[in-house]
């Protein structure tokens, strides 16, 4: 036990050495909870729907140092069976959040179908966040 516990401590120095110089980012958005230390990153998802014309998101968490910036696109896409051209992308939502900021985005989008990408860029952000879109069962 004395070893294991030598172990994760020698690991947690590691962790956070390594976490002071250049940041870490933890997580897959839609999938898991994002943890953020010191970090800059772009995540990005994107959900395609085939049997509805909206998209619910939600997006949570506290900005404990950086800032937060959230987009939300649709495009619309094409079709072979009307031969109609894929439409351009179009930002349906954007804010930014910064330090002490509480994220709490529950929106529906409502731009018709196609495909709706999430956007989430950090800047020197630190935090925990959550992401929810629908999965491919629900769309």
């Amino acid at each position: 036990m004395r070893d294991f516990l030598g172990f994760l401590l020698i690991l947690a120095i590691v962790f956070f050495a390594v976490g002071e110089t250049r940041g870490w980012y933890l997580g897959v958005p839609s999938q898991t909870p994002i943890l953020l230390y010191k970090k800059d990153h772009v995540a990005e998802t994107t959900r395609r729907t085939l049997m509805r014309d909206d998209m619910p998101v939600r997006f949570r968490g506290e900005v404990r140092r950086g800032s937060v910036a959230v987009e939300v696109w649709h495009q619309r896409t094409s079709s072979f069976q009307t031969n109609q051209p894929a439409g351009a992308d179009t930002r349906l939502f954007e804010q930014t959040y910064r330090q002490g900021d509480v994220i709490a985005i529950d929106r529906l989008f409502e731009a018709g179908g196609g495909v709706y990408r999430v956007v989430m860029r950090y800047t020197d952000a630190t935090g925990l966040f959550r992401l929810e879109v629908p999965g491919g069962q629900d769309l």
